[in-house]
């Protein structure tokens, strides 16, 4: 390669590698301001249902109201709301509706394997993936 062809390819590398710089730079300052902003996943198995959530202030409130309302909490990680977003989104563009809203979806394997792709924490959960409890794709785990 010529130094020519070179610097066409560092200029058109310039732009992604800084729009990822200032994602991360973004990211980490967001954590740093709000210490105990989560994304979680809480199941409920009565009805099948995953709740995939973001929360500013991830606390023994919030968890006892998730229990109040016969969901489990099955991991949660740091995370941003932007992040949460864009989850959601993502799934939407994939073809996985919302039951009741936005956060609420029904448990599937297949639902389980996108998350767990996407880097969504599942905890126990993505251990149902080498389970052979049930059909690959179906609806309820």
């Amino acid at each position: 390669m010529n130094a020519s062809a070179l610097s066409v390819m560092e200029e058109a590398l310039r732009a992604p590698v800084m729009d990822a710089v200032i994602a991360v730079t973004e990211r980490y300052q967001y954590l740093e301001e709000n210490r105990g902003a989560r994304v979680y996943t809480a199941y409920r198995e009565v009805d099948h249902v995953l709740q995939v959530g973001f929360s500013l202030d991830f606390n023994s409130q919030l968890r006892a109201d998730l229990e109040g309302r016969g969901f489990t909490v099955l991991s949660e990680r740091e995370g941003t709301q932007r992040e949460h977003r864009l989850l959601l989104l993502t799934l939407g563009e994939i073809g996985f509706c919302a039951t009741y809203s936005k956060d609420y979806f029904t448990a599937s394997r297949g639902l389980i394997r996108h998350l767990r792709n996407l880097g969504w924490p599942l905890g126990s959960l993505s251990s149902l993936l080498r389970t052979p409890r049930c059909d690959k794709d179906s609806p309820a785990i």
